[in-house]
């Protein structure tokens, strides 16, 4: 539907700067929004941050071998013949509850907090090296079970009276210990070598306490170790289990010292409260980051107060919020298999970001039946999930729900009924309790097969009994689609000279306004499309049932999903052919442009010269606009402030106030007009790379 000529949008808000990706720098530290003018460092405490902590921003480790890490110890425990099951129960047990605590904190504290935006490049630093510490003791075990083995496999009526001492063990010797030795990690010199790996983290994670430089690991060995090896000394007996339960704690508690939360009741504020001295809150350590020189303390700020570097730091993001209530915009997603599920940042937070896994070896009909399963047996507890919320222009509030819907759902006919139900299902429940009136239809959640395109939804919400009078808006977002992918042909270096391009999935709403658009403002493109049905009647059109014919063109753009195993037969007689006209078997094909979602790479070994590149793919800064705020871009298989286009129009058209739904046929007048929007927005084309 096409947008109304008389319709008023809404003023938009200044755009201005801010800082979403927490880099490592003193301009960033200054500029994070956890920060208040009264807590804020200055400029004068910052300045020797950069140069401490820009000796390891590029660090990457290579992760591949690292399950054959974690066995290490038990081919050495099976050759020294010592036993392997308290290693594996201790490291095994660390590993599941810091995975448990980043779930809960992403849940409780991160999910619905736009202000504090989780960094892909943090994300991806701490997934490579969150678990380094814990399969570092883990080796450090084997050798002490070997030569003390009383410290570990005492009599079991030790564990109680080996617990009260390692706990004292911890107060008067573990606390300043680590004071001292942090104190000594933040000399210059040991910072730039060591500690600064650590503060690289702005924005902290429950996961960045675990997160050292590898050489800095060996020091909290010597740090942390005297809280079971001096009791075992003294009386010569300790048990595994009381290591165990000492180092998950240890984990846990530290952990709670990273969580960016604020937890501020009096028995841990007050002056008057010992609990102020002798265990800490995660604003304390919080502090400790953004100052960098204050709150050195493990879990016992004492010793920060006699030695004179306390500091109070108040985080203050969360008091910024709006209501928890307002959401102004829902945004109906639905699983896209497998590796969807294995993004979700509730079950691995480190893969929130980027490009969704593949699994080669796994057919779709499994992965699909798998993924079949886990969705029946989600609907039995909800029929939708609600994922992170995120701010728009300041002053409004999106959010994404899925359906509990899988692949499977929207193959099989019988089921398109009750997608729809659940769709409407979203819409009347979010209404209900939030008062939402805008909402987007994600990627199968508006197919033609199912829904045409949204207009059944649409009629469906006209047609029911409490909806109908409510000022529901349904939107596909599809124009902004149709005009990036317009755009994104367009912008390419001569496109204004091609001759001619190949075009798969021209059928779709999305490629036929392309290819209305490219005839009228390219009327020398001739554009040969890849299929049975003739749609488009136009005399610089043709249509082919031959997929290997798209060789014979410079440009080729994918719109629909096709089985990989399709082209693997099409290219196949091409493969390894030339592409130089002056041998026998030249092709003409340099770039193929595919809009599919979710992308996936095609084959292309032995054609060298081309590149297969995935466009509709929106890109908003941080740092140039203040459009969108939080985790609008989480779980897409996106890299970090990327959206999809139809996402993004549909966000467009809450801003602007849209009072008509956008669903069917895309009007290819809006096109320019949506497009214009997101460009005053801040939104642009990512970069192709070609």
């Amino acid at each position: 539907m096409c947008m109304p000529t008389s319709e008023k949008s809404s003023k938009l808000a200044t755009v201005g700067s801010s800082v979403g990706d927490a880099s490592s720098s003193d301009t960033a530290i200054l500029a994070n929004n956890a920060y208040n003018n009264n807590t804020r460092p200055s400029k004068e405490e910052t300045k020797h941050i950069k140069a401490v902590t820009s000796t390891h921003s590029e660090h990457e480790r290579n992760t591949k071998y690292d399950l054959y890490w974690f066995l290490g110890p038990a081919l050495i425990c099976y050759a020294l013949g010592t036993p392997i099951y308290a290693i594996y129960s201790i490291g095994i047990a660390r590993i599941i509850s810091t995975r448990i605590t980043l779930t809960l904190h992403y849940l409780l504290a991160d999910k619905d907090n736009y202000l504090n935006k989780l960094p892909q490049k943090q994300l991806k630093r701490e997934g490579e090296d969150y678990m380094v510490g814990a399969m570092l003791h883990m080796y450090a075990q084997v050798p002490l079970q070997v030569l003390f083995p009383a410290m570990f496999f005492s009599d079991v009526s030790c564990i109680g009276v080996s617990a009260y001492r390692a706990f004292w063990a911890h107060v008067f010797l573990v606390e300043p210990l680590y004071y001292a030795a942090h104190r000594w990690l933040h000399i210059p010199e040991n910072m730039k070598t060591m500690h600064g790996f650590h503060h690289l983290s702005i924005s902290t994670l429950p996961s960045t306490s675990l997160v050292q430089n590898f050489h800095e690991h060996f020091v909290y060995v010597a740090v942390f170790g005297p809280a079971f090896l001096a009791p075992f000394l003294m009386y010569w007996e300790m048990h595994w289990s009381v290591i165990g339960t000492y180092l998950v704690l240890f984990d846990l508690i530290n952990a709670y010292g990273h969580m960016n939360i604020k937890y501020r009741h009096p028995i841990f504020t007050s002056k008057y409260s010992p609990f102020q001295y002798l265990f800490y809150t995660p604003e304390f350590h919080l502090g400790h980051h953004a100052f960098f020189r204050a709150n050195y303390a493990l879990f016992m700020p004492i010793w920060d107060h006699m030695f004179g570097s306390w500091r109070t730091y108040r985080k203050t993001d969360s008091d910024r919020l709006l209501p928890a209530k307002q959401q102004d915009f829902v945004f109906i997603g639905h699983n896209a298999g497998l590796a969807h599920f294995i993004t979700c940042p509730e079950w691995d937070v480190y893969a929130a970001y980027g490009p969704f896994r593949t699994f080669a070896y796994l057919p779709y009909s499994v992965e699909f039946l798998f993924c079949n399963m886990v969705g029946a047996f989600c609907r039995i507890f909800m029929s939708a999930y609600t994922c992170s919320r995120y701010m728009i222009n300041d002053k409004l509030i999106g959010r994404v729900i899925c359906i509990c819907r899988t692949p499977i759902d929207y193959i099989k006919p019988s089921r398109y009924a009750s997608v729809n139900k659940d769709i409407v299902k979203v819409i009347k429940s979010q209404y209900k309790e939030h008062g939402t009136k805008c909402f987007g239809l994600g990627n199968l959640n508006k197919m033609k097969q199912i829904n045409d395109g949204g207009k059944l939804i649409s009629d469906m919400v006209k047609s029911d009994s409490y909806l109908k009078d409510k000022g529901i808006r349904v939107w596909t977002g599809d124009t902004m689609t149709a005009a990036s992918v317009y755009h994104q042909l367009v912008d390419l270096p001569n496109f204004d000279k091609l001759e001619s391009m190949f075009f798969v999935g021209a059928n779709g709403k999305i490629g036929n306004a392309v290819c209305k658009q490219l005839l009228v403002s390219n009327p020398n493109l001739k554009i040969k499309i890849y299929s049975l049905s003739h749609t488009l009647d136009h005399p610089n059109v043709t249509y082919t049932s031959d997929l290997g014919d798209l060789l014979n063109h410079k440009v080729v753009v994918l719109g629909k999903q096709l089985a990989l195993k399709k082209y693997a037969k099409a290219l196949a007689p091409f493969r390894g052919a030339s592409s130089k006209k002056s041998e026998a078997t030249p092709y003409k094909c340099r770039l193929i442009l595919d809009y599919t979602v979710p992308y996936t790479p095609i084959d292309l070994t032995g054609f060298k010269n081309i590149d297969h590149r995935q466009i509709a793919v929106l890109e908003t800064s941080p740092n140039s606009s203040d459009f969108l705020k939080g985790h609008f871009d989480i779980g897409f298989g996106l890299e970090q402030h990327q959206i999809y286009p139809c996402h993004a129009g549909c966000i467009i058209n809450t801003v602007h106030n849209r009072d008509t739904d956008e669903v069917g046929e895309i009007c290819v007048d809006n096109m320019m007009t949506m497009w214009k929007r997101g460009k005053e927005l801040g939104l642009r084309n990512k970069p192709l790379k070609v």
